[in-house]
């Protein structure tokens, strides 16, 4: 599968705002803050509702992505939703663990490849 030129678009808008990396502070602040919330039970039901709610912009991601009829077909959108929220957790820790191993372009480097995988290409 080709992708369509409004995918490479939407992809380089997804992963170009990507930036883990610049927004590090903001992106140390959000781990700190989640972790917290393991423990505190006054933050839990807020750190839940961050969570659900990214995972929801991921899922319309996807579902718009889908209807474009940019991503392979029979992908479980679900399954999806959960790995390319977990990678954006995983880029976003090592951004904020290692910056001076990882660099933006790296990071943007691993979420376009892998939202070509989704495409197809």
């Amino acid at each position: 599968m080709v992708p369509s030129n409004s995918y490479r678009r939407n992809r380089s808008e997804l992963s170009d705002g990507f930036e883990p990396a610049e927004r590090r502070e903001e992106s140390a602040l959000w781990l700190s803050f989640v972790i917290a919330a393991r423990t505190r039970p006054e933050l839990r039901s807020r750190a839940v509702g961050l969570q659900t709610g990214l995972d929801a912009l991921v899922r319309r991601v996807l579902i718009e992505t889908e209807r474009s009829g940019a991503l392979t077909p029979g992908l479980d959108l679900e399954l999806e939703t959960r790995r390319l929220s977990a990678l954006l957790d995983g880029l976003t820790l090592q951004a904020v663990q290692h910056p001076d191993l990882v660099g933006p372009d790296e990071l943007r480097a691993v979420l376009r490849r892998h939202l070509d995988t989704l495409a197809g290409s």
